[in-house]
């Protein structure tokens, strides 16, 4: 995934306290996102995005399963994946940039969310939720690196 890279405002280890950093933000007037990289039975990234301390979008990718949700769809992907093992980056951006990026791509928007319902949402332990039989490939097939064998 792609996207512009702003001042890096934070990073370290999941699992995190993602309602306590959404509360934050938002009293903040945050712009920008935060994303994070798990490791479960594969390798999966997430990326939530704030306009204004506001939850505005989100996308979630697993390529070994050539996954990837957007929108509405991403947001239990992504609540899940701050209770896995990994790491993550808070990334600023000015208003403008938020505002692009969701121009460019309509389907990462969601649903607002009401941040005294957010505690209902996030599991309490990390669950696989990307899975997909792989029948034929070899996981160097999977991750794009067949040409290594």
């Amino acid at each position: 995934m792609n996207f512009p890279v702003g001042d890096i405002l934070g990073k370290g280890s999941i699992p995190i306290d993602f309602v306590s950093m959404a509360q934050d933000l938002s009293s903040k007037a945050f712009n920008g996102y935060l994303i994070l990289s798990v490791k479960g039975n594969f390798v999966e990234e997430g990326i939530i995005f704030f306009k204004s301390g506001l939850i505005i979008g989100c996308i979630v990718e697993c390529l070994a399963v050539e996954r990837t949700l957007k929108g509405n769809d991403a947001l239990e992907f992504f609540f899940n994946q701050t209770k896995g093992k990994g790491f993550f980056h808070l990334v600023e951006l000015t208003r403008s940039q938020v505002d692009l990026i969701t121009a460019f791509d309509e389907k990462l928007l969601v649903n607002k969310i009401d941040l005294k319902e957010l505690p209902k949402s996030i599991p309490s332990v990390f669950s696989v939720k990307f899975e997909k039989l792989l029948d034929s490939k070899s996981p160097l097939e999977v991750y794009g690196l067949s040409e290594l064998k």
